[in-house]
């Protein structure tokens, strides 16, 4: 089946789910620059997320328990606490809330899963299963559907005071062919089994339409495909 992935927040306790937008969670179908959900990230790190600390995580790998990556530590102190030391992916589907119902772009999947959460409500006045996306059961759609996913032009690293552009930066496969489809910011952010930790693995990471002064363009970056 391979291993998923999804968008997480370790700070606010938020994630987006590829699925919701009707993409596949795999690793690589993550990284196509017109990617639905890489622009519904883009959006939040504008915005709600901006400042935080994000990564795209892995459901096969365990994090362990002593780690020098800040929020690979703060990811095993959460699962410890909910009492699933380790099992970080478990965790975070069960505590954390899914904020893919924030978009549009995913209205039709999340309405289907709202649909059976109410179903369930209905019949037997409670919920089995943790309600993903934070909804009050008794007006499940205010505020939902309102955002839209939109790439911007810049993404930058606060913390290393770089950044690149895909109309300036050259994505290369290892081979030193250009590569015209990938956004390389899951490989940067990745963590899991088929995930190499990313050289940007928690680091404050943003998006501008406004080029950054003070930083510094990386010219080239190369990806494995």
């Amino acid at each position: 089946m391979g291993e998923y992935y999804n968008w997480v927040n370790v700070d606010k306790k938020e994630y987006i789910c590829p699925a919701d937008f009707d993409y596949g969670n795999k690793f690589y179908e993550s990284m196509h620059k017109d990617s639905i959900p890489l622009h519904a990230l883009h959006s939040l790190l504008i915005n709600e997320w901006k400042g935080d600390r994000v990564l795209l995580f892995g459901d096969e790998c365990p994090v362990p328990e002593q780690s020098s990556n800040g929020v690979i530590k703060t990811l095993y102190e959460q699962s410890a606490e909910f009492g699933y030391p380790g099992d970080t992916f478990d965790m975070i589907c069960e505590s954390y809330r899914n904020v893919s119902c924030l978009f549009k772009e995913a209205e039709k999947n999340v309405r289907e899963e709202i649909r059976y959460y109410l179903e369930e409500y209905r019949e037997t006045g409670r919920l089995d299963h943790y309600n993903e996306y934070g909804i009050d059961l008794d007006n499940p759609y205010e505020g939902l559907f309102l955002k839209t996913a939109k790439r911007r032009m810049f993404t930058i690293n606060y913390s290393k005071k770089i950044y690149y552009s895909l109309a300036e930066t050259d994505i290369l496969f290892r081979d030193h062919t250009k590569n015209n489809f990938t956004d390389p910011l899951p490989f940067l952010m990745g963590y899991g089994r088929v995930a190499e930790p990313g050289e940007w693995l928690g680091d404050i990471i943003g998006v501008s339409d406004q080029r950054p002064e003070g930083y510094s363009l990386i010219n080239e970056i190369y990806v494995d495909w």
